[in-house]
């Protein structure tokens, strides 16, 4: 039993010995694995899918208002009020300048009088031709006596007649002491002061319809043709950073500058809480050309080859350079007329070393852009 112990310790010891050797075999593939891993290069895709691409045309213009109005008094008086101010939003028919009323007030009544006073003058020429006509046929007056009743009849009317306009007139200017705002906009100047003398020449506000705004821009004569009315365009401005503007080409003139050999194109849109000031800086983006369902593939995607372009796509882990064929481009899609099917992954970020057959980790957070 004493020989049998120094034996058995021996044996102890080996297979502890074993097990340490084996664990750090283990450990040390692992860290090669792990390591392997780490030098398979990752990198970004995006799904190729069917979408609408726009090629679009940038340009730059001025914001300006849909309408502008120069207001001044039609009637001659002395201004009473001025209710508003420069920068003042008024709805249409919101009162702009008072001129004292007094004394339309009192032309108005004379006028009125005047109609009266004919009213009854053609009544009673009237009844008095009425008469006549009676004794006419009863051979009881001659008919110069019923000529002159007709004639007395004719002018009543016409004095009727008068009174009616003159009282139309006295009321039309009356009303005329209350100027009203055309339209809903921006009192942008007042020229005018409470007291002050003012009549049919002088010029008194400036309003801007300002809900509606229109950008006019510059194109080259080379796209003239693929432009239409109805296309749409995107306005961003420098005064409202961050935020982009929908707009619609609503007119396109018809000529085109010998000089600079450009035409221009009016692009409006809506101007919701009056964001947009005439006269600020308007970047905008024209649409010249939209495919509405279409394969396509993210600019960064693309790389410049010899001859085309080519992409690099991704199946099964592994990386295979695809050349490709493209129609219309925009800002950032372009559209895929061969060489990609939908569905394929393409590679975004991680371009750089890419040879066909090289195996690659795809990354979290897959990005597509949009056109």
């Amino acid at each position: 039993m004493k020989n049998c112990a120094p034996a058995l310790c021996i044996a102890v010891l080996l297979l502890l010995s074993g097990i340490s050797s084996c664990r750090n075999e283990q450990g040390a593939s692992a860290a090669s694995e792990e390591q392997t891993l780490d030098r398979v290069p990752e990198v970004m895709v995006a799904e190729i899918s069917r979408r609408p691409v726009h090629k679009t045309y940038a340009a730059v213009g001025s914001v300006s208002p849909r309408e502008v109005s120069r207001i001044g008094p039609k009637v001659s008086g002395r201004i009473k009020d001025i209710p508003v101010d420069e920068g003042d939003f008024v709805e249409k028919g919101g009162l702009l300048m008072l001129i004292d009323p007094f004394d339309y007030e009192r032309a108005l009544e004379h006028a009125q009088s005047q109609l009266d006073q004919a009213r009854a003058s053609l009544e009673r020429a009237e009844r008095d031709l009425t008469r006549m006509e009676g004794l006419y046929r009863a051979t009881a007056v001659t008919e110069q006596n019923l000529q002159d009743a007709v004639t007395a009849r004719d002018l009543g009317r016409f004095q009727y007649n008068q009174a009616v306009t003159a009282r139309e007139i006295a009321k039309r200017n009356l009303h005329e002491c209350r100027l009203e705002a055309p339209f809903s906009g921006v009192v942008t100047a007042v020229m005018a002061n409470e007291g002050e003398l003012t009549g049919p020449q002088t010029q008194a506000f400036v309003m801007m319809d300002m809900g509606t705004v229109k950008v006019e821009v510059d194109l080259p004569e080379e796209i003239y043709s693929s432009i239409r009315a109805g296309n749409p365009g995107a306005i961003t401005v420098d005064a409202v950073p961050g935020q982009s503007f929908e707009g619609t080409i609503t007119k396109i003139y018809p000529t085109i500058d010998p000089m600079s050999r450009t035409f221009t194109v009016t692009i409006t849109l809506e101007n919701p809480g009056l964001k947009l000031r005439s006269g600020m800086t308007a970047r905008s983006r024209v649409v010249q050309m939209v495919r509405t369902d279409v394969l396509a593939v993210p600019g960064d995607a693309l790389i410049r080859g010899e001859d085309s372009y080519i992409v690099y796509t991704v199946r099964d882990g592994i990386v295979q350079r695809c050349p490709v064929s493209l129609g219309i481009g925009g800002d950032n899609l372009f559209e895929v007329t061969g060489g990609l099917s939908e569905g394929d992954l393409v590679v975004l970020r991680g371009l750089a070393g890419l040879k066909s057959g090289t195996r690659v980790r795809i990354a979290h957070g897959e990005d597509s852009p949009e056109s």
